[in-house]
């Protein structure tokens, strides 16, 4: 997605941060080019070093500057080139079997297309093994959170911590885990997705060969028309 300078000059300064609104870190720099478009963004971040963030992976949500993940870039990337590439290939068999493309056309198109669905198998394992990671992260920080908020509750109950501490932290306890779980469940979503890619459909089937139109007479040839409905795609 390309972003142009004019849309989020006015971040400068301000918090970035992620689709689920947790604060990555301040915005404390903005390059373009010369087509005013975004290249990066430099970042303070929470222990105080400075990172550059890709300029394609920006993008503005209402009054706050989002980074989009890298594993939700890639997915939804695969995404769209899996349902392009899919779409083009029902219709290439569709067209041969109606006799509307040449054999030796369709093949060349049919093997472009699935030497492309062959590159898309290797990118899904690669992305499902990020996405795997990403949920044992995403468990790891839920349990993690789970534990803090019991400990809370039995120092609350003690008498060891007070109802302003208490309440402080509950809030920032129950924001993360709201947030670390609308993650995982997106997380989750999409890798239900990509296994159920196991066999890519269109890949490994043949059409049907056109069958020939039966020859007519020429009373019936000035009498009937054959009608091609094309679909685009």
């Amino acid at each position: 997605m390309i972003i142009t300078l004019e849309e989020i000059r006015r971040f400068l300064g301000r918090p970035l941060q992620d689709p689920y609104g947790r604060a990555y870190g301040r915005i404390v720099g903005i390059s373009a080019n010369l087509k005013d478009e975004v290249i990066g963004v430099g970042v303070e971040v929470g222990n105080g070093e400075f990172v550059q963030c890709p300029g394609d992976r920006l993008s503005v949500s209402g009054e706050n500057l989002v980074l989009v993940p890298l594993w939700k870039q890639e997915s939804d990337g695969f995404r769209k080139e899996f349902e392009v590439v899919t779409k083009r290939l029902r219709a290439l068999d569709e067209l041969f079997s109606v006799g509307d493309i040449q054999k030796d056309v369709y093949d060349d198109l049919r093997k472009q297309h699935e030497d492309a669905i062959n590159q898309l198998k290797n990118k899904r394992v690669e992305i499902l093994e990020t996405l795997n990671e990403r949920t044992g992260t995403l468990s790891t920080q839920l349990r993690q959170l789970q534990t803090h908020m019991a400990g809370n509750k039995m120092l609350h109950a003690s008498g060891e911590f007070d109802d302003t501490s208490y309440k402080a932290a509950s809030e920032a306890i129950d924001t993360g885990l709201i947030r670390a779980m609308a993650e995982k469940k997106e997380v989750e979503s999409i890798s239900s997705y990509l296994g159920k890619l196991e066999k890519d459909p269109g890949s490994n089937q043949q059409p049907i060969p056109p069958t020939p139109l039966p020859a007519t007479t020429p009373a019936q040839s000035n009498n009937q028309a054959l009608i091609l409905h094309v679909r685009e795609t």
